[in-house]
């Protein structure tokens, strides 16, 4: 918890300002943080009553736990934290957490329950309008297609792309990076023998102060590697 907010009168002011400490965390993959961080914020809220921020934040602990070691607790767990915030009626930022859980389904080996969870997360997409982690979705597509008994080269190919061209039109650098280290890695390991650097280059051209961050990093490893 924020040190800074321990003494605030408001609970509910204080939970939404923790919940937004740890949400960029779940984003970003910084999940060891994330862990910490949502168990904190669960107990605050459950302590103080502050039940809706509670739900949230169980969430982001259930996937970070899951996606850190997929078992099958874990995601049994993601999937009761997601069952106790829609019956409530809140459905927000729902493109995040069923798409992660279907990250976690995947390097569980469930290629199935993970094609599944992404199809929901699609259809709640459309249904919703939600459509910042996008991208996201289209890049997990793209990484599901390559685990398959079978791995499908060319939708994965085009599932990159199809992520690359949506978090361009939005802006979103850091989607956008992670889609094209992704193409980038796809094609060298195809023998392609394409330079990572037009791709990747640009974009961390573009990102101002993400040197730390685990993308950032994948993506000059992979340049310093084949180039």
């Amino acid at each position: 918890m924020r040190t800074e907010l321990s003494n605030h009168k408001h609970a509910a002011t204080v939970a939404v300002c923790n919940f937004f400490v740890l949400w960029p965390e779940l984003l970003k993959g910084d999940f060891e943080e994330c862990e910490r961080h949502s168990a904190e914020l669960v107990a605050y809220c459950a302590e103080k009553k502050v039940e809706q921020w509670r739900l949230f934040a169980a969430i982001c602990h259930a996937l970070a736990c899951a996606t850190l070691q997929p078992t099958g607790e874990n995601i049994a767990a993601v999937r009761a934290a997601l069952s106790a915030k829609n019956r409530t009626g809140l459905r927000m930022y729902d493109s995040v957490f069923v798409s992660q859980l279907a990250w976690a389904l995947l390097a569980a080996g469930d290629i199935p329950s993970a094609e599944a969870t992404l199809r929901e997360a699609f259809a709640f997409v459309e249904d919703s309008g939600e459509l910042f982690w996008l991208a996201e979705l289209h890049r997990l597509d793209g990484r599901i297609a390559l685990k398959r008994p079978e791995p499908e080269r060319a939708r994965a190919e085009a599932s990159f792309l199809e992520a690359i061209e949506i978090a361009r039109s939005q802006e979103a650098l850091i989607l956008e990076l992670r889609a094209a280290t992704d193409l980038a890695q796809l094609r060298r390991d195809g023998g392609a023998g394409a330079d990572p650097r037009t791709l990747l280059e640009p974009i961390l051209a573009a990102i101002e102060g993400g040197e730390t961050t685990g993308d950032v990093r994948k993506a000059r490893a992979l340049i310093a590697e084949i180039a």
